[in-house]
């Protein structure tokens, strides 16, 4: 399965369609408190984090999903290159803004399984 940290309903469902798309689950959550959660009692594949969610604690969740064995995107506003810098120093391997991440959706997860194969 995959998991998105999202707080908005619209990119959850396209995340949770573009996974579809590719034959996989997908399933949205509003916090990275019950993301840290599913890590520790789900199968979780991969995590999608958008990382405007309010009270993120990113490192948290970096952490737990290394420790579940999950790859990990993550997406931003465009206009905040800051969080970027963060998600980067805190260890996440593929950072996008926000307008690429919606646009390459669907290829940007199919990537990220296969390079898991």
């Amino acid at each position: 399965m995959i998991l998105a940290v999202v707080d908005d309903l619209m990119v959850g469902l396209r995340i949770e369609e573009a996974a579809r798309a590719i034959g996989r689950n997908a399933e949205a959550v509003s916090s990275g408190g019950e993301a840290r959660q599913r890590l520790r009692s789900s199968t979780v594949e991969g995590l999608v984090v958008d990382l405007a969610t309010p009270q993120l604690n990113l490192d948290d969740l970096v952490r737990e999903a290394s420790g579940a064995g999950a790859w990990l995107i993550a997406f931003y506003p465009h206009v905040n290159v800051e969080l970027r810098r963060a998600a980067e120093r805190a260890g996440v391997e593929r950072v996008y803004p926000r307008s690429r991440f919606l646009r390459d959706l669907p290829n940007l997860l199919l990537e990220r399984l296969e390079k898991r194969r």
